[in-house]
């Protein structure tokens, strides 16, 4: 299990980093991008995590990002 669990950390640093990211961005499109790149490395680190897709309401986007147009 050490294995997964430092598969599980490496995900959860890659998270962090797209959040930081975010945060920087001056474009309403690069910062939603980020965030949905935030969110699948979280949905990675639980599913590794044996926590499943639906880990509970922690690991979803703030309220404020949904008005945010998608990229494309």
């Amino acid at each position: 299990m050490r294995v997964m669990s430092s598969y599980v950390k490496y995900c959860r640093e890659q998270a962090a980093k797209c959040a930081r990211r975010a945060t920087l961005a001056s474009s309403p499109e690069v910062v939603a991008h980020f965030r949905n790149l935030e969110q699948r490395w979280l949905k990675f680190a639980d599913k590794a995590d044996g926590k499943g897709p639906d880990a509970g309401p922690s690991r979803k986007a703030p309220a404020s990002m949904s008005a945010l147009p998608s990229p494309g």
